[in-house]
């Protein structure tokens, strides 16, 4: 096991879950990243999105605190 984290929750993974919850009450997108962010150091076959920075259209240059 590595010292840094192959996964992080980065803000365009998680605004697109937030997304698919609320305008469309789909919470796959969300499941799905909670099951990656719970193991971020195992690098697993076919999770490479979640490890990848955003490209320049998939970033989120504004966020918002819930409380």
């Amino acid at each position: 096991m590595g010292t840094n984290p192959v996964y992080i929750p980065r803000n365009h993974l998680v605004e697109a879950a937030i997304e698919a919850a609320v305008s469309r009450e789909d919470f796959a997108p969300f499941e799905r990243l909670v099951d990656v962010l719970a193991r971020p150091f195992e690098e697993r076959a076919g999770l490479e999105v979640y490890a990848t920075p955003p490209t320049p259209e998939e970033r989120v240059t504004q966020t918002f605190c819930g409380t």
